[in-house]
C-alpha cells in the first residue's frame, strides 16, 4: 500500500533543500515546478491507471526529478535520482521500487525516453507546462533562469527561437497528454510563431512591410 507520510517526508525533504541550496540564478526549476509536476504526474498518473503503488513511485520520482539543480545544471538528472535512491534507502523502501523510482528520474533527461508507463507518466508531467494556458508567462521564467546561469542576455528572437524549436520538437507519451494537452500545445507554439514574427519585425521594419 502507498504511505501518505512518506510522500510528505519526500516534499518537506526537498523544500529544505531547495530552499538551502538552491543556486541563484535557478528562476524556474524550483520548488513550484517540483510541486507543480507532481500534480500533473497525479493527474496523468491515475488517468492512465497507475496502480496505488506504482503511483506513489512515480510521485516520488516527481517530487525529486529536479533535485540535483542544487548542484548544476550538468548532469542533474543522476544527481536527482542518487538524492532519490539515498532518501528512499534510508527509510527501508524496497530496492525493485527505489529502481522504478531512479528509472523515472533517468527518463526525464533530454530527448525524453521512457520505457515504461510510469516513466512516461513523469516525462508528461515534467514538460505538462507546454500546454498550459500560462505558458508565455512560464517560459519567461525558463528564459530569465538561461540568462541568469549562461550570464548571457537573449533578444527576443534568440529567445523565441529557442523555445519554438523546443515546443515544436517535443511529442507526449502517455494516451492522457496526448488528447488533453496537444491543442493547447499547438495554440501555444502558434502564439511563439506570431510572437517571433512581431519580433523579427521590430528588429527590421523593411521585412514587415508588404512587397510592391
Amino acid at each position: 500500500m502507498a504511505d501518505p507520510s512518506l510522500l510528505q517526508e519526500a516534499r518537506t525533504y526537498v523544500e529544505a533543500l531547495i530552499k538551502e541550496k538552491k543556486p541563484q540564478w535557478v528562476k524556474y526549476h524550483d520548488f513550484n515546478h517540483a510541486e507543480s509536476v507532481v500534480k500533473a504526474c497525479q493527474t496523468i498518473g491515475a488517468a492512465s491507471n497507475l496502480g496505488e503503488e506504482d503511483l506513489e513511485g512515480v510521485t516520488l520520482a516527481a517530487w525529486f526529478h529536479d533535485a540535483g539543480y542544487v548542484q548544476g545544471i550538468d548532469g542533474h538528472e543522476e544527481r536527482s535520482a542518487d538524492l532519490a535512491a539515498s532518501f528512499l534507502a534510508e527509510r527501508g523502501y524496497p530496492e525493485r521500487k527505489i529502481a522504478q523510482v531512479v528509472g523515472c528520474i533517468r527518463a526525464t533527461k533530454m530527448p525524453q525516453d521512457p520505457r515504461n508507463v510510469m516513466e512516461q507518466v513523469l516525462c508528461d508531467a515534467d514538460i505538462s507546462h507546454l500546454a498550459r494556458t500560462d505558458f508565455l508567462r512560464l517560459s519567461e521564467r525558463v528564459r530569465l533562469e538561461i540568462e541568469h546561469r549562461m550570464r548571457v542576455r537573449l533578444t527576443d528572437v534568440e529567445w523565441l527561437t529557442m523555445n519554438i524549436d523546443f515546443v515544436a520538437g517535443h511529442r507526449y507519451f502517455t494516451d492522457y497528454a496526448k488528447t488533453r494537452f496537444e491543442k493547447q500545445r499547438r495554440l501555444n507554439l502558434a502564439a511563439l510563431r506570431e510572437a517571433l514574427r512581431k519580433a523579427k519585425a521590430r528588429q527590421d521594419p523593411e521585412a514587415s512591410r508588404p512587397a510592391p
